[in-house]
Formats: structure tokens, sequence, C-alpha cells
């Protein structure tokens, strides 16, 4: 069990938790008995209408390229469960394209949901966790962040930005004992993948072969580091990256996908 052990529930929010690997970490969470908060687009969480009611679990509608909106979200936990414990980033799109024909929604768009939209949610979250006993934040970059895949190069960069802001809100909030870490997903079957399969964009036998496991992981496989990144088993753990890619990233193989 990587669960709390508190008579208080512990809070967690995960924004971008309406689909695929947020969502799945959303599940894990309650699983273990928290009290979750999943943040998303309105029309994301919307779908989310048919979902079981629990006082433990409330879902919230948020534009991280807004801090006014981002704000309002910290207010609506606060307003439902009163504190806040862990935050997990874990919002994010893709647009492929190649760079020479880059324009802003390509690249300052991805940069501003990826990597400022993280920064910004964990500022938002600091006075909310700076109260918490056992705070943690938990940031989603990405394999392509640390490989050179063609056209791919606002996504890499905003991955990659978001591994070295994890390790300096780890320096700067560990007096006031929050611990920032990183979990680096590899391909993963999500809806976004699915859309991409179904396009002919990502060739899942032909990425397969190249993974040392052998297949690609489930938003499961992801959820369960992330659980465990924020969980008190990890409570000496801060500044780190946990890469869930089943040896994707360590093998010698070519393995862009392309």
């Amino acid at each position: 069990m990587v669960g709390q052990t508190e008579e208080v529930p512990r809070v967690a929010l995960i924004v971008g938790g309406a689909g695929g690997i947020g969502w799945a970490t959303a599940e894990a969470f309650q699983n273990e008995g928290y009290c979750v908060a999943v943040a998303d687009l309105e029309a994301a969480v919307a779908k989310l209408s048919d979902e079981p009611g629990s006082a433990r679990f409330v879902a919230i509608g948020v534009d991280i390229l807004s801090r006014t909106s981002i704000s309002a979200m910290y207010e609506e936990v606060r307003r439902q469960f009163g504190r806040l414990d862990i935050l997990v980033n874990c919002a994010g799109t893709i647009n492929p394209v190649p760079s020479a024909e880059a324009d802003e929604i390509s690249w300052d768009k991805l940069i501003e949901v990826h990597l400022t939209g993280t920064f910004r949610c964990c500022q938002g979250a600091l006075p909310f966790l700076e109260a918490s006993s056992s705070a943690s934040v938990v940031n989603l970059s990405s394999v392509l962040g640390r490989r050179g895949v063609p056209m791919r190069a606002s996504y890499a960069a905003a991955k990659a930005g978001i591994e070295g802001l994890t390790r300096v809100l780890a320096v700067e909030w560990a007096r006031a004992g929050i611990r920032v870490n990183c979990v680096v997903p590899g391909y993963t079957i999500t809806r976004m993948n699915a859309e991409a399969i179904e396009l002919g964009k990502l060739d899942v036998e032909h990425l397969a072969a190249r993974i040392p496991l052998g297949r690609l992981a489930s938003a499961e496989d992801i959820a369960a580091g992330v659980a465990f990144m924020a969980s008190p088993q990890a409570s000496y753990i801060t500044g780190q990256t946990l890469v869930i890619d089943g040896g994707l990233t360590v093998s010698g193989r070519d393995w862009s996908g392309e």
C-alpha cells in the first residue's frame, strides 16, 4: 500500500485529470482513500457528470492559461475540502509540426500549456501546500523531452523545461516541507495517442518492437508511479525524476517511431 495513514484524508488535486493518465491517477488516489479533485477544461469535466457522486470527489473546470481561473480552482478545492496536500500536473496537448513551420499555435500554445501552465499551478498551490504536514507536487514530463524526435520541438522543449522547473522548486520549497518530483512517461495508451494511431501518425507495432519490455504503457502503469512519488513511502525523495518507459530511453535501438 502506498496510501495514507493519517486520520484526516489527504487531498489530491490532479490538473488535467479528466482522461488518460490524469484520470488513472485520480482513480489510484481514490482507491487509497484520498479526497480527490480533478481539474480540466470545462468541456472535459462536464463529461464526468455520470461518475458516481462522492463526498471525497469533485470535478472543477479550469483554464491553466488563465491565472484567474487557476486561483478559482484552488478556492474551490479549499471550499470543498479545506486543504490541499498533493498537486499533480498532467495537463497537456500535442500538435506535431516541422520546426520550420512552427507558428504561434504550434509553439507558443504548447509552451504555455505544458511549461507555463505547470509553473502557474505550482505557484498557486504554494500557500495551500505550506499548510500541509506532508505536501507533495508531481509534475509530468515525457520521454520526448529527452530525445530529438522530429516535429515535436515545442512539446519536447516544454517537457524538458518541466524537469528543470521541478529541480528548482524542490530546492526552493524543501524547507517548507514540500517535495517536488517529476514522472516521465514513455509512450502510453491514451486517447491522445489513440487518435495519433488512427491517423497513422503512430505505429504501435513498430514502436513496441523497440521498447525492451515489448509494449506501450497503460495509464495505470504511469499512475502507480505518480501515486508512489506522492506517497509517505517517498518522503525522502525530492527533486528527482522517475522514468516509466519500459526501458525505452536506455535502449540503444532507434525508437523514434517515425
